[in-house]
């Protein structure tokens, strides 16, 4: 068997990403159709794997030609069936790649008020859905620091967006002299700061088990060991692995949306996993490509169509 050109037909082979992309509608066939939430977010979920080969074209992080990104991220995301149902968490999904196209965009760009105004409306808007995503804003503020983008100005166009929603807020509460609407829209902290009991299954328990594995040799090769990569593309991917880890993290500690923050974990953690496997030439990165991804199609399969 020849490791090499199984490797590269899976890292640029249109046929494998069809491949996967009916392996990932194969295994919803045991979710209710019936359900308009089942239709939306598999097609949601297919737009974020799309995205992330516009993300990676636009920028240029993976030397190759390849659609890995959207492959891992089919994978991931349509193997467990946790991730059928979950509107809110399909729909942040694409806010936060367009987050992530917004950040990068501003690399050495020292008028990006713009960019990070629309970040942080993003964020807050996401954040009346699920208020823990409003503590992602300081993350991001991190990344314009690392991207040479962060000034008095970025800062005050991020604060700006977050004061004038509710400005907004505050004027229609006087106005309908009703203050239960400004309130609505102040975050709760029982529902930002809360830690739910572990309740993975043993097939998650498993999946996590070997991202999490494979995120620790990526992470080796990114911070200690990658020396020829440009810095732009080592600076956007030092913050692709952050965010990664922190939303696997969240994924544990709030467990009971798992769907919700695994769905976003994985659009960084596809990116960092594609870079990974196409970094280099040795033939025990190109065999664990291929470990991972059968291995996932076997638990989808375990998952979805058990005896």
């Amino acid at each position: 068997m020849n490791i090499s050109k199984i490797h590269r037909t899976f890292i640029s082979g249109w046929l494998v990403f069809i491949l996967c992309m009916f392996a990932f509608l194969a295994f919803r066939l045991q979710g209710d159709w019936t359900e308009i939430n089942l239709w939306v977010c598999t097609l949601l979920q297919i737009a974020a794997a799309l995205l992330l080969l516009l993300l990676n074209g636009a920028f240029s992080l993976i030397r190759n030609r390849t659609f890995l990104p959207a492959i891992f991220y089919l994978l991931l995301t349509g193997w467990n069936p946790i991730f059928h149902y979950d509107l809110v968490g399909s729909i942040t999904t694409l806010a936060i790649t367009l987050n992530y196209l917004l950040l990068f965009n501003t690399y050495q760009k020292r008028n990006s008020q713009f960019n990070a105004f629309n970040i942080s409306l993003i964020l807050l808007l996401g954040g009346f859905f699920h208020p823990t995503l409003l503590l992602f804003l300081p993350l991001f503020w991190i990344g314009f620091y690392w991207l040479w983008s962060l000034n008095l100005r970025t800062f005050l166009a991020s604060l700006i967006a977050i004061v004038s929603i509710y400005w907004i807020g505050f004027a229609w509460s006087i106005y309908r002299q009703d203050w239960s609407i400004f309130l609505i829209l102040l975050p709760n902290l029982e529902d930002v700061f809360f830690v739910n009991m572990l309740s993975l299954s043993y097939y998650e328990w498993i999946g996590f088990g070997i991202v999490s594995l494979i995120l620790i040799f990526a992470g080796l090769n990114l911070f200690v060991l990658s020396s020829s990569e440009k810095l732009q593309t080592g600076v956007f991917f030092k913050f692709l692995y952050v965010s990664a880890c922190i939303f696997l993290l969240l994924s544990l500690a709030q467990s009971e949306y798992r769907a919700y923050w695994g769905a976003i974990a994985y659009i960084p953690v596809s990116l960092i996993f594609a870079h990974y496997f196409t970094l280099t030439n040795q033939l025990i990165i190109k065999f664990l490509m291929l470990l991972f991804i059968f291995s996932f199609w076997w638990l989808g399969y375990l998952h979805n169509f058990p005896a």
